[in-house]
């Protein structure tokens, strides 16, 4: 148990009674909008609705964010798969958006896979593009760390420096290459949401050195990085941020459109982490 933490210890003990198990895997991932099908690829162990579980809040039901827990084989390795995420525009704390993450790495996990959906900036970041994170500029206004109650077994000054992992991201470029699939490194911008970016919003976004912009990742990060854990991430590109015709359906339809090519890279690269 966390020892100082009755939330996460409860949160915990009620998984171990539900057949999760610690310290079996050293991978979490987390599937961001669009691409919670495959977590039903996962040969499960276990699995468990988030709301079941004492510190996780109920999801709001933002359209295609199923929550739930996983913890199995999938690509042929154990691993904790996280289906869903809390967003700052639902209206959650950034304790409440980060707490999965706490549970990954209280369940013995120390690498984050973590995918999202994002709208693309630079010119060449079009619709169905993958880029891999390298760097984050968090303009969402809120931080996990922040507060007299620290998270347990974190570093409140957390250097954010190497945020993602050099290895790891080599690792996914030489993933998406065996997945015949082509990857372009980039910097996410992390926005509040849930409305769109205007046109200024964007020439400012781009001019701050902004690859591709959404509304999640960052806080996740910031709370593995404070944790010890590595950490790797990517987008996949659903929309030209500053279009008139954005949409949270459309951004839906066009990750599940693409989540075969997503599964074929998650596979290769969690093949090559465990």
């Amino acid at each position: 148990m966390s020892g100082t933490d009755p939330i996460l210890d409860a949160a915990i003990a009620s998984l171990e009674e539900s057949g999760f198990r610690r310290d079996v895997s050293s991978v979490a991932l987390i599937l961001g909008s669009g691409f919670g099908a495959i977590e039903e690829r996962c040969e499960a162990l276990a699995r468990i609705a988030y709301e079941e579980v004492p510190g996780f809040a109920r999801p709001a039901g933002t359209p295609g964010h199923v929550c739930r827990l996983s913890q199995g084989r999938l690509f042929s390795r154990n691993v904790l798969v996280f289906r869903g995420r809390y967003h700052a525009y639902e209206g959650f704390a950034s304790r409440e958006l980060v707490f999965p993450v706490r549970v990954a790495r209280a369940l013995g996990a120390s690498v984050l896979v973590a995918t999202n959906a994002a709208g693309g900036i630079r010119d060449d970041l079009l619709e169905g593009s993958l880029m891999a994170i390298t760097d984050h500029i968090n303009l969402m206004g809120i931080n996990p760390l922040v507060g007299r109650q620290r998270l347990t077994g974190a570093t409140a000054f957390a250097p954010m420096a190497g945020a993602y992992d050099a290895a790891l991201l080599g690792k996914l470029e030489a993933a998406a290459a065996r997945a015949g699939e082509a990857v372009a490194r980039g910097v996410y911008a992390a926005v509040l949401g849930p409305s769109f970016e205007t046109e200024a919003e964007v020439r400012m976004l781009k001019g701050l050195g902004a690859d591709a912009v959404g509304m999640s990742t960052v806080p996740e990060v910031i709370c593995a990085r404070a944790l010890g854990m590595k950490v790797v991430a990517f987008s996949l590109i659903t929309n030209r941020a500053g279009s008139r015709e954005d949409s949270h359906a459309h951004n839906l339809s066009r990750g599940s459109d693409t989540e075969g090519r997503i599964a074929r890279i998650l596979e290769e690269l969690i093949q090559s982490l465990a």
